[in-house]
């Protein structure tokens, strides 16, 4: 199994993804949220400055933010930087959307952006929209040339639900998991391996693909804690309560959806009500232009006491470095091809010091279980 990074773009952040490189990561993936994070692209054009192995990619591109001919060209010019070794990863935009305030884009807009971008990529004719109408258009570039390389890039779809993970397998060449749903350091490679199987189960036969076909990924927190630490300490909260934080953010988006999120964190809505969200000084109708502030970096004020021990270690990969290897050997025995590590910007090099000298030796060489 695969080890890779999930950076925010930070300025930087093209070193933090050398360093991963020397110690042998073997992907980067940068996050698409405009307003709180750098460009991706921009990061990931300098990463491959600066790297010769490691594999560089979107995590993940959201099809509103830019139209498919322009992600894709821009993907392609990051595959002539770094040749074979880009990657477009594609959702329908968490963080990256709630952050202007809106919603997650629904299933059938990625398809076709998916389609389009596949399409151009492989130096096809595709339909882009232009107001009332659209256009034929097509990729003016050979597969590779002075301007771009567009051959070979693979795409990766952002997959939970089922309808998503029907679209990965029919138009993607991998899935990026959030395993929704589970519990990490209980049930992670149950659910993974569920998910997976149900995926398989509905689409093989129409996509005409099997398990070998795709390349299974899954960003997920990590803090591997010291002897007779807590996951509360605030050495872990610092590495891993951004990641513990996600739910509640999306909570604070779309409060319909508390009843459906599992009970530990139900409870605690009515503590981030009254420790966050009524202190931040913007209107309620506002909220997202401050509640995603800390995404994958640092806790807001208040949000410490959010967190509860049962969270942390349900949401992210908190325990002892045999405890966290044991869960990814279970995680590759179900599927997983590829397991990404999100740390604060701040803490990259230690995260990734971290799985090197505590987590990969207890795995095969090179931190492949």
């Amino acid at each position: 199994m695969d080890t890779g990074l999930v950076l925010m773009s930070y300025h930087g952040s093209w070193d933090d993804a050398a360093y991963a490189e020397k110690h042998g990561f073997a992907s980067v993936g940068f996050v698409d949220s405009p307003l709180i994070a750098g460009d991706p692209f921009v990061a990931m054009a300098l990463t491959a400055e600066r790297t010769s192995t490691l594999r560089i990619g979107t995590m993940l591109a959201i099809p509103s933010n830019r139209i498919a001919p322009a992600c894709a060209t821009a993907i392609a010019t990051i595959n002539r930087l770094a040749p074979g070794r880009a990657f477009l990863g594609l959702g329908t935009g968490n963080t990256g959307r709630a952050i202007l305030g809106l919603k997650s884009l629904p299933v059938s807009r990625p398809a076709e952006y998916i389609a389009s971008c596949r399409a151009l990529l492989d130096g096809e004719e595709t339909t882009h929209p232009a107001g009332d109408t659209s256009r034929w258009v097509r990729m003016a570039h050979a597969p590779e040339d002075r301007y771009v390389d567009r051959d070979g890039v693979p795409i990766y779809v952002a997959a939970d639900g089922p309808r998503a993970r029907g679209v990965a397998y029919e138009l993607g060449d991998g899935w990026i998991m959030g395993l929704q749903g589970c519990n990490a350091m209980v049930n992670a490679p149950e659910v993974l391996g569920a998910s997976l199987a149900a995926g398989r189960a509905a689409a093989a036969a129409a996509a005409g693909k099997g398990p070998d076909d795709f390349y299974t990924m899954c960003s997920l927190g990590l803090c591997v804690l010291e002897e007779g630490e807590s996951p509360m300490s605030p050495r872990a909260l610092e590495r891993v309560g951004p990641v513990a934080m996600l739910p509640f953010h999306a909570y604070a988006d779309n409060p319909a959806i508390g009843a459906h999120l599992p009970s530990p964190i139900r409870d605690r809505l009515g503590i981030y009500e009254r420790r966050v969200l009524s202190r931040l000084d913007v209107p309620r109708d506002r909220l997202y232009q401050e509640t995603h502030r800390g995404h994958l970096s640092h806790l807001l004020p208040g949000e410490e006491d959010v967190l509860t021990e049962e969270i942390i270690r349900m949401t992210t990969l908190t325990g002892t470095a045999r405890e966290i290897a044991d869960v990814l050997r279970g995680l590759q025995a179900a599927g997983l091809r590829n397991v990404t590590l999100n740390p604060p910007p701040h803490l990259a090099r230690e995260a990734v010091r971290e799985y090197a000298e505590k987590i990969a030796p207890l795995l095969d060489a090179g931190g492949r279980v």
